[in-house]
C-alpha cells in the first residue's frame, strides 16, 4: 500500500476532540514516514503547529480538504507498532486522551512540545524590502536558526505577519523540531593519541616521560576509555600528570555521553537458597507447567498461588530462563519500591547486565538512559514498579505481576489504569505468558483461575518443609485496664524480649505514620482539621531523626504549630488521641532500651536510595527490629526474622469499601507470612479488641481458599467485581454550590444519554453524592458510580457521557473518570 495519507492523533489536545485526524502526505516524507514517527501537523483553523503520532494509512480518502503534513522529527526515542496500539487500547479502554497515554507510556522528560524555527533560504535580501523586514532577515541570518518564540520577544507578535510574508515569497524557510528537555549526561575520559606500538616503546624508554607519567600510559594502554576520576581511584595520580602528557600530544582529554544505569552495583545480599536450591516436586510440576505455557508461542495467562514461603521467585526465575532460551524476554513487576533491592539481588544474581530496573524514584536521565539500553538491545529482562508495563521490549515471552493483588499496581493519575490490562494487553501483542503470583490473590484474579480463563498453578506448603508461622491473637481488652496507653501488648512484649535475647529480629507493623491520629479539645470537643481537607490533621513529633512538633495533613501538605489552647473554647486541655509510626518509636525505645531498630515509613524513606540502604542494614543484622507502615509487610525475606507483631489489626477491619475484608485478609497474611523464612517456626502476634472477627481468624490460619469461598458469594450476591465492571465519575471545584449544580447537571446528563442513545446498555447508578473526603486539596468533590458489564456497547456509553459532559464543564470545575478504582 503506498503511503499517501496519514492518521495520527494530536498529543496536547482535550479528550473531547481527542480522534484521528487525516493528513496528506507530501511525496518527499513517504519514504521516511512509518507508524509511530513523531511529526507536526497544522491544526484548526489558525493552523497552528501540533505535534502529533502516525497510527494507520491509508491509499485513498473519502472527504475533501485534507491538509499536508508539515513535517516528520527525528526524534530520540523509538516508538514502536506495539506501543502505538498499546496506546489506542488505553484511550478506548480508560477513557483518556491519546495523547495522556503516551505520555505515560514513554519515560518522564520526554517532552512533545515543538518549537519553530527560521532559517535564510537566500544569502542576501532582495531590494524591495522596508527597514524592518532588513532587520529581521539579518537577525535571522546572524542565528542562523532562529527560535518563533525568541524572534516574538524581540520583535513582538506583530511580526508573525511578516514571517509568513518572507516565508511565502521563499526568503525564509519555517521548520519545526520536537522541544527537547532529555538532559544528557557527559563524563571527561582520557584516551591516548598514539598507538600501542608507540605506547609500549614509551614505556620501555630511559628519560623520555617520567615514572608518574608511564603508569599513566601503562593505565591508558589497559582501559582505552576511562574517566579522569576513575585514574585518580585506581592509580591515585593528579590531574597535573595528565595535563603533561596532553601537551606533549601523548593523551587527550575529551567528554562523552554516558549511559546511567542504575543499580548496576547493588550489593544486597540474598540467600543462595533463592539461586541455587534445588526446586521441590511442587515447584518441579509448577515450572514445567509454566514453560509449555511459554513455549507455546500463544497468548496465555497463569495464576502460581502459592503460600508465604513457597519459593515462588524460584518458580519465576525459573519461567524467565525459559522465555531468554526462546530468544525471548520478559517483565517482572513487583508492588513496591522497597522491594526493588531485595528482588533485585534474586534476580541480578540470575540475570546479570541483562537486567534493568525501572520505577519512579530513578531521575529523569537514568529512565532515559535505561530506556534507550532496552531499546538498543542491550537488556533482555525488566524489573520494576507499575511503570516498568511499559518497557519498551520486543519479543516478550513473560510478563510477571508478583503479589498481583496490590493496589499500587492501580494508577491514581490519569491515564487511571491498572498494571494487569496493560499486562493483559501486551502479552496478546506478543502471542507470551502473563503469570500472576500471590499468597492472596485478587479476588478477580482467582476467580478467573477458578474458572479456567487462567491456569491455576499451586504451591501448598514453604520450600524446605519449614512450617507455617504460629499465630498468637492477643485479646487487647485484657490489657486495657491495666495498661491502657500502651501500643505493645504484653504477649507482644514478652515475645519481643525474648527475640533480642535469642539474637532474633523483628517486625512490627502499625497502619499509621507520625505520632498521634489527631488533636481534640477535651474542654468542647473540636477535633484540629486541615483548612483545605474535610480531615484531621496528624500530629507529628520528630522530623526525621530530629524531634519537631508540627500538626501536617497528608493530603495536600498543609503544616501549622501545634495548639496551647483551644481556639474555639480558650480550654488548655488538648487531647492526643490515636497512634502512628513516630509513638511506636517512643515506647519500642522505652520498652525495648538495648536494641537497635529501624523505623521505616513515608517520612523516614523519601530520600533517594532510602528504602535499600535500610532494608540492606536489617539484612546485615545491624537493628533488632524493623517496624514501619505496609512498605514492612510484602514481599520482604530476612532469615533473621523469627517473630512479627501486629499493633491494631482493628485499624484495618472497618473500612469503608468492599475490598476491606480482601486487603485485610492479604495483609495479616503477608505480615504473617515474614516471620520463620529460615529453619525455625516463626511466630505472629495480631493485637485486637475483636478477636471474634471471622476475617482475622481466616488470615491467622493462612486460609485463602475458605476465605475467598465466603467472598465471592457476598460479591455475587450484591453484584460487584468480579461480577461487574465499576465506573466511578470524580467532579471536584473550589466552589461548592457550582460543584453540586454540575453534578445535578452530570447527572441528567447521563440520563438523557442513556435514554435515547444507549437504552440496551444495563447499568446500575448511584450517586451523585459527596466523595469519602469530600474537600482535598481545597476543591470540593461529588461523585457518580456506574456498574456495568464491560463491552463495547458500555464503554461507548460511557464515552458519549464523558464527551458530552466534558463540552458542558464550567470554568473551575473538573470531570474524570476512573474505571475499577481500587477503592470505591
Amino acid at each position: 500500500m503506498e503511503k499517501i495519507y496519514a492518521a495520527v492523533y494530536i498529543l496536547d489536545i482535550s479528550y473531547r476532540i481527542d480522534r484521528r485526524y487525516v493528513y496528506f502526505i507530501p511525496p518527499d516524507m513517504r519514504q521516511h514516514i512509518q507508524k509511530g514517527s513523531l511529526c507536526v501537523v497544522p491544526f484548526g483553523n489558525a493552523n497552528k503547529q501540533k505535534s502529533a503520532v502516525v497510527v494507520d494509512f491509508s491509499e485513498t480518502i473519502d472527504f475533501a480538504g485534507i491538509k499536508p503534513l508539515s513535517s516528520i522529527m527525528d526524534y530520540p526515542i523509538e516508538i514502536s507498532d506495539e506501543l502505538v496500539d498499546l496506546c489506542v487500547f488505553m484511550k478506548e479502554r480508560f477513557l483518556c486522551s491519546f495523547g495522556n497515554a503516551m505520555k505515560t507510556v514513554l519515560p518522564p522528560g520526554v517532552n512533545f512540545g515543538t518549537s519553530v524555527y527560521y532559517t535564510v533560504a537566500v544569502d542576501e535580501l532582495p531590494e524591495g524590502y522596508n527597514t524592518v523586514s532588513e532587520v529581521l532577515f539579518r537577525y535571522i541570518k546572524t542565528k542562523k536558526k532562529a527560535y518563533e518564540k525568541y524572534i516574538y520577544s524581540e520583535y513582538s507578535e506583530d511580526s508573525e505577519k511578516l514571517l509568513k510574508t518572507l516565508v511565502k515569497n521563499g526568503i525564509l524557510e519555517k521548520q519545526s523540531e520536537v522541544a527537547e528537555r532529555i538532559n544528557e549526561k557527559n563524563v571527561k575520559l582520557v584516551r591516548l593519541l598514539i598507538d600501542n606500538e608507540q605506547a609500549e616503546q614509551l614505556l620501555d624508554s630511559e628519560g623520555k616521560i617520567t615514572d608518574k607519567q608511564k603508569e599513566l600510559v601503562n593505565l591508558l594502554l589497559h582501559y582505552p576509555k576511562i574517566s579522569v576520576s576513575e585514574i585518580e581511584e585506581i592509580s591515585g595520580l593528579s590531574s597535573s600528570v595528565i595535563s603533561t602528557l596532553t601537551k606533549k600530544g601523548i593523551c587527550e582529554r575529551y567528554e562523552d555521553r554516558i549511559e546511567r544505569a542504575p543499580y548496576e552495583d547493588s550489593t544486597f545480599e540474598i540467600s543462595n537458597d533463592v539461586i541455587e536450591s534445588n526446586l521441590s516436586e511442587e515447584q518441579t510440576q509448577a515450572v514445567e507447567t509454566l514453560n509449555t505455557l511459554v513455549a507455546s508461542g500463544k497468548p496465555k495467562a497463569a495464576l502460581l498461588f502459592g503460600v508465604t514461603g513457597s519459593g515462588k521467585t524460584k518458580v519465576i526465575i525459573e519461567t524467565v530462563k525459559k522465555a531468554l532460551s526462546l530468544g525471548r524476554t520478559a517483565i517482572i513487576l513487583i508492588p513496591e519500591i522497597g522491594l526493588t533491592a531485595q528482588a533485585l539481588s534474586a534476580y541480578k544474581a540470575v540475570f546479570g547486565k541483562r537486567l534493568a530496573v525501572i520505577h519512579s524514584m530513578l531521575s529523569v536521565g537514568e529512565r532515559v538512559d535505561t530506556y534507550r539500553r532496552i531499546t538498543g538491545g542491550d537488556i533482555s529482562v525488566v524489573l520494576g514498579t507499575r511503570s516498568a508495563v511499559f518497557a519498551p521490549l520486543k519479543n516478550i515471552g513473560v510478563i510477571v505481576m508478583d503479589e498481583e493483588q496490590e493496589s499500587t499496581y492501580k494508577s491514581e493519575l490519569t491515564p487511571k489504569y491498572h498494571a494487569r490490562d496493560i499486562v493483559r494487553f501486551r502479552c496478546s501483542k506478543n502471542n507470551s505468558l502473563m503469570l500472576l503470583a500471590s499468597a492472596t490473590p485478587s479476588i478477580e484474579s482467582f476467580y478467573k483461575a477458578k474458572s479456567g480463563v487462567y491456569t491455576l498453578i499451586k504451591l501448598t506448603e514453604r520450600y524446605g518443609g519449614l512450617q507455617l508461622p504460629k499465630v498468637l491473637i492477643e485479646d487487647l481488652r485484657n490489657d486495657e485496664k491495666t495498661f491502657p496507653d500502651k501500643l505493645i501488648g504484653t504477649l507482644l512484649e514478652k515475645e519481643t524480649k525474648n527475640n533480642i535475647d535469642n539474637k532474633e529480629q523483628t517486625i512490627m507493623f502499625a497502619n499509621r505514620r507520625g505520632y498521634n491520629s489527631y488533636l481534640s479539645c477535651r474542654s468542647c470537643g473540636m477535633v484540629y482539621t486541615c483548612p483545605n481537607c474535610s480531615v484531621s490533621l496528624t500530629y507529628h513529633a520528630y522530623n526525621g531523626s530530629e524531634r519537631r512538633e508540627r500538626l501536617a495533613c497528608h493530603y495536600c501538605g498543609y503544616v501549622c504549630e501545634p495548639p496551647k489552647i483551644c481556639s474555639a473554647c480558650g480550654s488548655k486541655h488538648i487531647g492526643f488521641f490515636g497512634f502512628g509510626t513516630q509513638k511506636l518509636q517512643d515506647e519500642i525505645t522505652e520498652r525495648f532500651a538495648d536494641s537497635k531498630f529501624i523505623r521505616m515509613d513515608t517520612d523516614t524513606t523519601s530520600a533517594r536510595y532510602a528504602h535499600d540502604k535500610m532494608l540492606k542494614s536489617f539484612g546485615d543484622g545491624e537493628a533488632d527490629i524493623l517496624f514501619g507502615t505496609q512498605m514492612v509487610a510484602k514481599g520482604l525475606d530476612f532469615a533473621g526474622v523469627s517473630l512479627v507483631g501486629v499493633i491494631s489489626v482493628d485499624t484495618l477491619l472497618y473500612m469503608n469499601d468492599f475490598r476491606a475484608g480482601e486487603r485485610t485478609f492479604s495483609l495479616i497474611t503477608q505480615l504473617v507470612g515474614r516471620a520463620g523464612r529460615a529453619k525455625k517456626q516463626g511466630r505472629a502476634v495480631l493485637q485486637t479488641y475483636n478477636p471474634d472477627n471471622e476475617i482475622l481468624k481466616l488470615a491467622a490460619t493462612q486460609d485463602y481458599e475458605k476465605f475467598y469461598e465466603s467472598e465471592i458469594k457476598l460479591r455475587k450476591a450484591v453484584q460487584f467485581p468480579p461480577f461487574c465492571s465499576v465506573a466511578v465519575f470524580g467532579i471536584s471545584g473550589e466552589n461548592e454550590s457550582s460543584v453540586w449544580e454540575f453534578a445535578k447537571q452530570f447527572d441528567t446528563t447521563l440520563d438523557e444519554t442513556h435514554r435515547k442513545s444507549h437504552s440496551g446498555v444495563k447499568i446500575q447508578r448511584f450517586g451523585p453524592f459527596k466523595d469519602g473526603i469530600y474537600k482535598m486539596g481545597g476543591r470540593y468533590r461529588q461523585r457518580i458510580i456506574i456498574k456495568y458489564a464491560d463491552n463495547p456497547a458500555s464503554r461507548a456509553f460511557l464515552n458519549d457521557v464523558y464527551s458530552v459532559s466534558l463540552a458542558k464543564l464550567p470554568n473551575g470545575i473538573k470531570l474524570d473518570i476512573d474505571i475499577n478504582p481500587a477503592i470505591i
